[in-house]
């Protein structure tokens, strides 16, 4: 696999920094360990990010940037070990940042080999106890086009963690290639985010939320999945696709003439996907939250993402445009119960120790502003991993180079074939919802049967 770079860093045993205040794991931690636990050397739960840079690249900007900046994420710093009242986790004392070199500018296919290398790297077995929760390295390609590689344990970063942690390396490069001061760093320490989900924790609004979801959830039956119920493997499957920057301003569009925004009219797309797909008419999908606005986590790169299991009943005489002001509605009434967390909900329901989930597929819509500049550089962030996928999970993200629309899935349970099918499936539905928002589902799944024929054909 070439370098390693969590081993070339060193292991680093709970003796070197036991002096440091051990700290209670969040809710989104918490439940990211006890994944692991169900298989503590599975890689599944690695993520990882490609930042694609093109142009003459300052190397040792560069590498400054990313050692200061990893060094400074408390939440890239930590171990985790179960201290017999509980998992708790300390940052370690000394904070190394290795960044690995792999050059493959010489070979036949260099963007080929270069990804190959980083499938690969995130196969390495995870130590939650004594390795990093991290690796990062820089990849030549060319002369003229570099790849920084940055590999998290999910119990580490989220995908907005991600993004902070890649706009401060790019604010930081910036400023040295330019020759002025970089803004002040940021306080990137966990213990005000530990401290805000404790003080939640002990609220009325907390145990609101716990009534809320126990009463929402009661007689719940197995969810929904378009495959066979798996446990996750230690990689997942992709279908991505890069939509033209006009579908998005069409989406809106078509939300706003149904009176909902674009993510209620696109979860009820996909909830009519999962309906016309199946023949099922009892559907949960996962949502997944982000859980920052007004919170200490806002600026702080760590895990703090949710899922929150939003439940329909669809029938086949209902219109689109019906389906997606009910899914709006929903969402309304799901809103103020969002912070309670998915992990402690599954431990309220006696699933804390095993596989079984509360919704089918996972949606993951990204709204927020994803551009990041390194001074002199054409840059663009090309996701490698999302970690362990039970089912499906569907991401969506508005780019300025076009419209991201990814499914990744559980290898196991769907072949490289079906899912290819299913998302071109849900983009032709989205495009019949576009053209005509009072469809009925039943003409959706009448128009989705036909279509094999077709293909056939």
């Amino acid at each position: 696999m070439g370098t390693d770079p969590v081993a070339a860093s060193g292991v680093m045993g709970s003796e070197q920094f036991a002096e440091q205040p051990a700290l209670p794991l969040t809710g989104p931690q918490l439940g990211m360990w006890a994944g692991q636990q169900l298989d503590p050397q599975s890689p599944s739960f690695w993520t990882g990010e490609a930042i694609e840079l093109e142009g003459p690249l300052d190397t040792q900007a560069l590498e400054a940037s990313i050692r200061e900046a990893l060094s400074a994420c408390d939440a890239l710093q930590m171990r985790y070990a179960d201290e017999g009242e509980g998992v708790r986790q300390r940052l370690q004392t000394r904070r190394s940042v290795l960044i690995a070199r792999e050059d493959y500018a010489d070979c036949s296919d260099p963007w080929g080999s270069a990804w190959q290398w980083m499938r690969e790297d995130l196969l390495r077995p995870a130590d939650l106890a004594q390795r990093p929760l991290f690796a990062t390295a820089l990849i030549r390609v060319s002369e003229q086009r570099h790849i920084w590689y940055l590999r998290s344990h999910h119990i580490a970063l989220d995908g907005f963690g991600y993004l902070l942690v890649i706009h401060r390396v790019a604010e930081l490069y910036s400023a040295r290639v330019a020759g002025r001061e970089p803004a002040p760093a940021r306080d990137w320490s966990l213990a005000p985010v530990i401290a805000e989900e404790a003080a939640y924790r002990s609220s009325q609004a907390c145990l609101d939320s716990q009534r809320f979801w126990s009463q929402r959830l009661a007689g719940a039956g197995e969810p929904v999945t378009l495959g066979p119920k798996l446990a996750p493997a230690d990689s997942s499957r992709s279908r991505r696709s890069l939509l033209p920057p006009g579908d998005y301003a069409q989406w809106q569009g078509a939300a706003r003439r149904v009176g909902v925004d674009w993510s209620a009219w696109l979860i009820a797309a996909i909830f009519a996907w999962m309906h016309v797909r199946s023949g099922e008419s009892e559907l949960s999908i996962g949502l997944l939250v982000m859980n920052r606005l007004g919170s200490a986590a806002l600026g702080v790169p760590c895990m703090a993402m949710n899922v929150v299991p939003l439940r329909l009943r669809l029938s086949p005489q209902r219109s689109f445009e019906a389906l997606a002001r009910e899914v709006a509605a929903e969402l309304r009434e799901l809103r103020p119960h969002q912070r309670y967390n998915y992990e402690w909900l599954r431990n309220d329901l006696g699933l804390g120790d095993s596989h079984a989930q509360l919704y089918g597929p996972v949606v993951n819509l990204m709204p927020f502003d994803r551009g990041f500049v390194f001074e002199g550089l054409r840059s663009r962030a090309h996701p490698v991993s999302v970690g362990s996928v039970e089912d499906m999970d569907i991401t969506v993200s508005p780019l300025a180079e076009g419209l991201r629309f990814d499914i990744e899935a559980n290898p196991d349970a769907y072949s490289e074939l079906v899912l290819a099918r299913h998302h071109a499936a849900l983009l032709r539905l989205i495009e019949s919802a576009v053209a005509d928002p009072s469809i009925a589902l039943a003409e959706l799944a009448r128009r989705d049967r036909i279509e094999p024929e077709r293909e056939a054909a």
